[in-house]
């Protein structure tokens, strides 16, 4: 084998699991099994290398400069790269160039521009617990921006932090299992790394956070709870550092994230009311956040989705949102000054990530500095505003303004993409580097004028001064000129036409322009790494400052998004009530704002109406009532204008849902395991400050085992969680518990049927509806005429026809009960007569309806007693 494919598998055995990216002068080359797995993805030729005795490998490569463009191909089909470059230079190398892995980029830790989604954060996370005591730690880390928090809680706190934040890549001790991690990472087809036990170690946690953050303890970040669990936050800036093989200086501080603090939202209700996700389509636009977004700064676009994925649970801290959009949305004036300064400001958060990473070129502090200005002007703007989260937003426009032209003096209009190449420093920064310029500018002065005087010297008036990089600066003479050629012209190349030369003199300039040009890259370079380190030490103040930038976007994102639709401010309170008038869904009316949406109330006094069971047929508006009143709720909670007339909120502490399963299909669950998993969760997990929206609970299986289990359901929440609730049903027999539960009330979505044909009304109305009108909308969907024509003619028959029991035609005994079916005393005498007068009875002479009835009497006579 070659010294280089020696040199080449050694790094490859240190990066098994990496794609490795191999410098060779102007290219990166992929060898053996990268370079077909490689080839195949970013579409190059593959080829084969001889290798000796050791036989042809196959080959593939690139251009360097083409990096940029490979990467993030590689990055999002699923893959690892590690970059390995060229660390000295081959014009001084004795004998094989050294190489080093320099950077490994996965998907949680890339820092390319390619990879990363603008309006997106991307997360990095590790995960790390005690399964027995059901205690988690996870940390998340945007590598890009600096953002680092961890948060604990139980496994099903840190399942919904995980869909919350929708990470890009997770970490895990590799002899840990922890089920809910595999489930997201599998489902979400999130890439799951597993590290080894020492990256989770709790001392050497304590000494990696301590010295990236400069300080002798972590109390001052609030990490004193986390103990054991000190290794989620310290296994992942491991990890980060060991990837990136630089500092990472902006990475200075973790945040410790109170989960109590905000809404839980569990993966249900996150798909359910398609907050960040849409929930059959691949569409965003029938998102909560893709209607909200008016954003105008990629920080403000992130922060938008942090907010609706975690509504407030602090009224105080959701009324500063509202006032501040209050105001905002009271001065128009500054509505337009924000979004022309806005505008104008550049990705803060992650140009100061480059900065802290020591990726930041010249364009790059260019932007920052212009940034800097306007954000100085964004503070003057909220300097007069009467709104503490505006007025105290600590935007210093002196500050910011000093710092952005600080940079603008020092950086050129247009600088170049690479640094080592000079023209980024204006003039009058360094005196060094002025005399440089000016020397060269003389050369080159010199070399300009010196094509006119050899002319006038020479007689050749065809003469020409060219340059290439083979000869330098020449003298090129058409050869009929031949004979008035000076005699100390050095003769360097003969063409077919002409011939050229160059002179001592011109030499001597050319080698000052040279080491010239040599020394101001270099200068330049030295100077430009100065200034970014400078920048770098501002890096606190300036994220501080991306932060509050990204808030006011978000406020002003809300205002224009309030504006367009008509929403208004609502109520916030600590009671348990719901009162909303003329609610509407808000994505619906923004999709289709052609269409007249019927508005609809929604009462819940809580003391004396806690569930309201909503009957009414299939593409009446069910479900889409029941979302509605979950997004107005939620989007109340996180700050925000809500789609209604009028609305006062009580503040709840989850939203749960339980609609459709479509998306679990494919995992292999049935619909109604689905459904009850859901609603298990639901059971257990709701209080009394919750708000529940369940929809058709029971349809996936028998109807007697849906009704039943439906109707049970619904006492559990009534009787044990007292939650606010919407439950939605064909079941019309469920009615029966308006009568029997005080708390409990019928309502129905209007229809009116003519000649057979239905309309829907979409208005929410007090009392049952009395049919499905199944047949009806399966006719309005299509169906041939046949088809409903005979399905009319079964349900008639199966309206009038006597239930069979059993083929034996043998009446059914009804056993006695051994107490009450819901928990009460044994029954009594008088209802033991009934039931043995039921015993007797022929079963082959009740109608299915009127056996129903019968048990619902007994059931309502139970309930009395």
């Amino acid at each position: 084998m070659t010294p280089l494919m020696q040199q080449y598998y050694k790094i490859k055995d240190e990066h098994p699991n990496s794609v490795l990216f191999f410098r060779m002068g102007d290219f990166y080359e992929l060898f053996g099994n990268d370079a077909v797995l490689s080839a195949g993805i970013l579409g190059i030729t593959l080829t084969k290398r001889n290798n000796g005795k050791a036989g042809e490998i196959p080959l593939c490569g690139f251009p360097y400069h083409a990096a940029e463009r490979y990467v993030p191909k590689m990055v999002k089909a699923g893959h690892r790269v590690a970059i390995c470059e060229q660390v000295e230079d081959p014009k001084t190398a004795k004998g094989l160039v050294k190489r080093e892995v320099v950077e490994i980029i996965t998907a949680g830790t890339s820092l390319s521009e390619n990879v990363l989604d603008a309006k997106s954060s991307n997360f990095l996370v590790s995960v790390f617990g005690n399964a027995t005591l059901d205690t988690f730690a996870l940390a998340s880390l945007e590598i890009s921006t600096g953002d680092f928090s961890v948060c604990i809680g139980s496994a099903e706190e840190i399942e919904c932090e995980l869909y919350r934040i929708r990470p890009s890549e997770v970490l895990y001790e590799s002899s840990q299992s922890i089920p809910f991690l595999d489930t997201f990472c599998l489902f979400e087809k999130t890439p799951a790394t597993p590290l080894l036990v020492d990256f989770f170690e709790a001392e050497k946690s304590f000494e990696t956070l301590c010295k990236q953050f400069k300080v002798d303890n972590l109390d001052s970040f609030g990490l004193n709870n986390l103990q054991g669990l000190i290794g989620a936050p310290g296994s992942v800036l491991l990890y980060a550092l060991d990837q990136k093989k630089t500092s990472l200086d902006h990475l200075d501080r973790v945040r410790f994230k109170q989960l109590k603090n905000y809404m839980t939202l569990d993966p249900q209700t996150l798909r359910n009311l398609e907050l960040l996700k849409p929930l059959n389509a691949e569409d965003d636009n029938s998102t909560l956040v893709h209607i909200l977004d008016k954003t105008i700064t990629a920080m403000g676009a992130r922060k938008l989705k942090e907010w609706v994925a975690h509504p407030l649970l602090i009224k105080n801290e959701i009324n500063e949102r509202l006032d501040a959009l209050d105001e905002i949305l009271d001065n128009p004036i500054l509505q337009a000054d924000l979004k022309n300064e806005l505008r104008e400001i550049h990705d803060l958060e992650r140009l100061m990530g480059r900065v802290g990473s020591g990726r930041a070129n010249g364009r790059d502090l260019l932007a920052l500095g212009k940034s800097l200005v306007k954000a100085a002007a964004v503070g003057e703007l909220l300097a007069d505003t009467k709104c503490p989260f505006l007025k105290q937003s600590g935007i210093s426009g002196e500050d910011l303004l000093e710092k952005g032209h600080y940079i603008l003096a020092y950086i050129t209009d247009e600088p170049p993409l690479t640094l080592r190449e000079g023209r980024i420093i204006r003039p009058g920064c360094s005196p060094k580097l002025d005399a440089l310029n000016e020397g060269i500018r003389e050369a080159r002065e010199w070399l300009s004028g010196l094509e006119g005087r050899e002319r006038k010297r020479t007689g050749i008036s065809s003469l020409k001064i060219g340059f290439n990089k083979v000869f330098g600066y020449y003298l090129e003479v058409p050869s009929s000129h031949h004979d008035k050629v000076p005699e100390e012209y050095i003769r360097k190349q003969t063409l077919a036409n002409a011939e050229r030369f160059i002179s001592p003199e011109m030499k001597e300039y050319e080698t000052q322009i040279l080491n010239a040009e040599g020394g101001i890259n270099q200068l330049e370079y030295k100077i430009f790494c100065e200034l970014r380190d400078h920048v770098n030490t501002w890096c606190p103040s300036l994220r501080d400052v991306a932060g509050k930038i990204a808030q006011i976007d978000c406020i002003y994102s809300l205002a224009k998004a309030t504006i367009k639709y008509g929403f208004i401010r609502p109520e916030l309170h600590e009671e348990k009530s719901l009162s909303i008038q003329d609610g509407f869904h808000p994505v619906i009316v923004s999709l289709n704002p052609q269409i007249e949406f019927i508005k609809n109330d929604t009462q819940i006094d809580w003391e004396s109406l806690k569930i309201k069971l909503i009957t009414g047929p299939n593409m009446a508006g069910k479900s889409t009532y029941l979302r509605q009143t979950g997004l107005i709720v939620l989007m109340a909670q996180m700050g925000c204008f809500v789609p209604a007339q009028k609305a006062k909120i009580g503040i709840v502490d989850r939203i749960f849902t339980r609609v459709g399963a479509s998306d679990r299909l494919a995992r292999g669950q049935s619909t109604f395991m689905v459904e009850m998993v859901e609603t298990a969760n639901i059971l257990h997990n709701a209080s009394d400050r919750s708000l529940i929206l369940l929809d058709e609970i029971g349809r996936g299986t028998s109807t007697f085992d849906g009704l039943s289990l439906a109707w049970s359901i619904v006492e559990h929440i009534q009787k044990k969680i007292h939650a606010k609730t919407l439950f939605a049903t064909h079941y019309h027999e469920l009615t029966v518990l308006a009568e029997e539960l005080n708390d409990v009330k019928n309502y129905h979505i209007t229809v009116k049927e003519e000649h057979g044909s239905l309309l829907f009304l979409r208005k929410i109305i007090s009392g049952a509806c009395d049919s499905s009108y199944g047949i009806q909308v399966a006719e309005m969907a299509g169906l041939p005429k046949e088809v409903v024509v005979r399905a009319k003619g079964i349900l008639k028959d199966l309206e009038g026809t006597p239930i069979h029991h059993s083929v034996s035609n043998t009446p059914t005994k009804i056993e006695k009960p051994q107490g009450d079916l819901f928990g009460g005393p044994s029954i009594s005498t008088n209802e033991q007569l009934a039931l043995e007068e039921l015993q007797r009875a022929d079963p082959n002479s009740l109608s299915p309806m009127d056996a129903l009835q019968l048990l619902f009497d007994l059931k309502k006579h139970y309930l009395n007693k």
